[in-house]
């Protein structure tokens, strides 16, 4: 195969810490390329080289074969390279057309050419084998079609490679399986794909080679053919992958919460279930099976048609988030960035954020000392990598700022905590540590309800298992040799319950 682009021996550091330490890569044409590491590992910065956000300290990019220099985002795209991050760059009171040929549009005359950029996305989109709607606004869109539109963007930028920047976080399984026949039909026209992910199963369905980043040093390349996930694994952390799911069990207690007979609207219908002290109740689905807005009636964002919660003794009905929380339960929500932090704000400030933290006497006038003693305890408890409490919670890894939104609900002291994708985006080492606080809490005799869509995690942190398609629970059980597929084939409609 040709190579499209290679780097070699790239250097880069930062007020002398060196993240890039002599980096040689290449992508061939038709080729995937995943790129893997922890959060740290460099895979980013190694990107905004390539791109030209930032200019390399030593080494050398040659695309085509030949030396180039890229010294800003432009250049990059003179080049033939383009990127889709995981927060898509799209401008939402645009259509899609205009969205994908903004800044080169056709015009007659002095006005824009709608006609003729309609056509033209169709056109890019069919080469895809996709259909779109030019004429549609970028806000009515999902996040699938959104990725779509960025896509068929970069094809009509001429671009030969095209990195893809954890794309499918966002997705469901379907979109999922569409992207990856996207990228196929990418490659089989001759463009290179750097793809960066945690996800390291759907990598084996993608992806021809794997680079391995750790500490800023390339460790391994393998064929993905030729390789076990835990060869990957171990060359990412240094550890199996049987280290993955450290799940404790512990004796459980009473009935901590209750769900009786719960509906909404057309979100889900007639859930019931309880979780006792020291349990795991791990909810699988596909996205949009119900159990996100399960999670919110159950904590009161959200009105229910009809059914109750029931928490110890109280019975809640059409309840708000206060009362919940009064009543010892908390919701670490499954979007940290919008609905879980203020990123803006300080560790110590974050942590501190709800009105039933212990920092604040009858008057709501925050005690500084509580407060910072709350934080100092949350950062060594929950192991928050950060230069201090004062650090803004923006400038953390993607996993020590989880760990600050699962804190921030800890807080509060609740029985019943309820995580709703609580590993989304986090590097591997970072799950670990998000599975060793699920295991405090168990110790503590807390009751916990899982929802995650990645099935592995089901299956190696839950002592019983739900699963909800189409908003109605057609399977529940406890968790002893239950296997991936048996989960999968609920969680599409492959057969009922019993």
């Amino acid at each position: 195969m040709d190579v499209l682009l290679s780097t070699d021996k790239i250097c880069k550091s930062f007020m002398g810490n060196k993240v890039l330490n002599d980096i040689s890569i290449d992508i061939h044409k038709g080729e995937c390329l995943a790129l893997v590491g922890e959060n740290g590992a460099g895979k980013s910065t190694l990107m905004k080289i390539i791109c030209g956000i930032y200019k390399a300290d030593s080494g050398s990019i040659r695309v085509n074969g030949k030396i180039v220099n890229i010294n800003r985002p432009s250049e990059a795209q003179d080049q033939g390279i383009a990127i889709i991050h995981q927060e898509l760059n799209l401008i939402p009171n645009l259509t899609v057309a205009q969205n994908i040929f903004l800044g080169k549009e056709k015009t007659r005359g002095i006005i824009i050419d709608d006609k003729n950029l309609n056509s033209e996305a169709e056109l890019l989109a069919m080469k895809l084998g996709v259909k779109i709607n030019p004429d549609q606004l970028v806000s009515t869109l999902t996040v699938a079609e959104q990725q779509i539109t960025e896509i068929v963007k970069v094809l009509s930028q001429n671009a030969d490679i095209i990195i893809m920047d954890e794309p499918t976080a966002s997705l469901s399984i379907e979109e999922t399986g569409q992207l990856f026949e996207i990228i196929n039909e990418l490659r089989k026209s001759g463009k290179g794909i750097i793809y960066i992910s945690h996800r390291l199963e759907e990598i084996y369905k993608v992806a021809q080679r794997i680079c391995v980043l750790r500490d800023g040093r390339l460790v391994n390349t393998f064929i993905t053919e030729d390789t076990q996930i835990d060869a990957i694994v171990k060359s990412m952390v240094g550890q199996s992958i049987s280290e993955f799911y450290v799940k404790h069990t512990y004796e459980v207690g009473e009935v901590a919460i209750r769900v009786e007979n719960l509906s909404c609207k057309k979100e889900f219908y007639d859930i019931s279930f309880e979780v006792r002290e020291g349990e795991v109740l791990g909810i699988a689905g596909l996205m949009g099976a119900g159990q996100t807005p399960l999670a919110r009636c159950i904590y009161g964002l959200d009105k229910i048609d009809s059914g109750s919660i029931v928490i110890g003794e109280k019975k809640l009905k059409n309840h708000l988030p206060s009362i919940s929380i009064a009543n010892s339960l908390g919701l670490v929500t499954e979007n940290r960035k919008e609905e879980g932090l203020i990123l803006q704000m300080s560790i110590k400030e974050n942590i501190g954020l709800s009105p039933w933290a212990p920092i604040s006497n009858q008057k709501g006038i925050i005690n500084k000392k509580k407060e910072n003693d709350l934080a100092n305890h949350s950062i060594e408890k929950y192991d928050i990598k950060a230069n201090s409490p004062h650090q803004e919670t923006v400038l953390l890894s993607g996993g020590n700022q989880q760990k600050v939104a699962i804190a921030k609900v800890l807080a509060t002291n609740p029985k019943v905590v309820i995580l709703c994708e609580p590993t989304r985006g986090v590097d591997v080492n970072g799950k670990v540590e998000i599975y060793n606080i699920m295991n405090q809490l168990l110790e503590q005799k807390k009751a916990v309800i899982l929802i995650s869509s990645e099935i592995p995690e089901i299956l190696g942190m839950s002592d019983r298992i739900m699963v909800i398609y189409k908003g109605r629970i057609v399977y529940e059980a406890k968790n002893i040799d239950l296997k991936q597929e048996d989960i999968m084939a609920y969680a599409t409609g492959g057969h009922q319950n019993g």
